[in-house]
């Protein structure tokens, strides 16, 4: 899916007329006004009170044209043509033409943990043959949530548990409901349920480094086709490490010991190694039932990352992606305006 996408605008672009007064506005740029001084850009404004699911990050301040950015707000739910709209909502412009600034490309994982993504995964780098992920961390509504990045934003990988993030977000998003509203539950906010296990892989591009292929809003039309994981690999044969959350503290310790031993001696020593009591087949059996439980873990390819991605980009491509209940797009109404061709080259 597409999950986060940022579009250049040419300073020669006319403002829509509901739009005109921020040219005047963005000179008074303050914090303590809805348009805010920004270290790369004259003024940012949220135009979610303006029924656009964006922010416009407008007039450049250094070096070259004055254009301007949209950030567009939750890109995963939403079709190429949404998207084209949003964009043209606020510029008289051709969408096709405008070239990309961010574009993060996703797949989600369902079924697979966090920590078995981080053990799995590698990224083959420039620089070194292969790259282990690196553990960061990022505070999202008072939550401080783990991830695993692979390479240096903004031209990285990066693995993060989707739920969490989720979770996180729930009550800022929970604040834009009218107060007379029934609250929307978790699924109708996110489509699917907090008690899945979900993980998601991102390859992000930025900072003049967009793949060519994905260069311009036009050519988003052939992402179906782009593989944006080509540098992934799956290292195989680990035993997944157990998750407490999952398992419970004392399983997870127990196994957490025996994959140790496994990995150090091989399974036949290990084995014969933990029955001097004869209690390896009582041991090794709750092995085999956890290996069981987490089949779904081991079952983790390139292709299957691949696959979930081309699923979902294809569904923005043609328009089927789902909306959630009513709930995708608390403060984003329909635009009035007519259809029009978003991918013409």
């Amino acid at each position: 899916m597409i999950d986060k996408l940022d579009v250049k605008v040419p300073y020669s672009a006319s403002f829509q007329p509901e739009f005109r007064f921020l040219p005047k506005e963005v000179r008074y740029a303050s914090f303590s006004s809805s348009i805010k001084p920004s270290r790369h850009y004259q003024g940012v404004v949220d135009l979610r009170p303006f029924g656009v699911d964006a922010v416009l990050h407008a007039y450049f301040k250094h070096r070259g044209p004055k254009n301007h950015k949209i950030e567009i707000f939750d890109t995963a739910d939403k079709s190429l043509e949404q998207m084209g709209k949003i964009i043209v909502g606020v510029f008289d412009v051709e969408p096709a033409p405008l070239e990309l600034l961010r574009l993060d490309l996703a797949a989600d994982m369902y079924g697979i943990p966090l920590v078995h993504m981080h053990e799995s995964l590698r990224v083959k780098l420039k620089r070194s043959a292969i790259a282990i992920g690196e553990r960061d961390y990022e505070e999202i509504g008072k939550r401080r949530l783990e991830y695993f990045r692979y390479g240096r934003a903004p031209n990285c990988v990066r693995v993060y548990d989707k739920v969490a993030e989720c979770k996180a977000r729930m009550p800022e998003i929970l604040k834009r409901v009218i107060q007379d509203a029934d609250l929307p539950t978790f699924e109708d906010l996110f489509g699917f349920s907090e008690n899945v296990t979900l993980t998601r892989v991102e390859r992000q591009a930025g900072g003049g480094r967009i793949p060519e292929e994905l260069a311009t809003f036009g050519r988003l039309r052939n992402a179906a086709a782009f593989n944006p994981f080509a540098n992934v690999e799956v290292i195989r044969g680990k035993i997944p490490f157990p998750d407490p959350a999952r398992v419970g503290a004392a399983r997870s310790l127990k196994l957490a010991g025996l994959r140790d031993y496994i990995e150090r001696f091989g399974y036949q020593q290990a084995r014969a190694m933990l029955n001097r009591d004869r209690n390896a087949k009582r041991i090794f059996d709750d092995l085999d039932a956890y290996l069981s439980e987490e089949k779904a873990s081991t079952e983790l390819s390139v292709d299957s990352v691949l696959d979930s991605y081309r699923r979902s980009v294809q569904m923005q491509i043609d328009g089927s992606v789902e909306k959630r209940n009513g709930f995708d797009s608390l403060s984003n109404p329909d635009s009035n305006k007519e259809s029009w061709s978003i991918l013409t080259p």
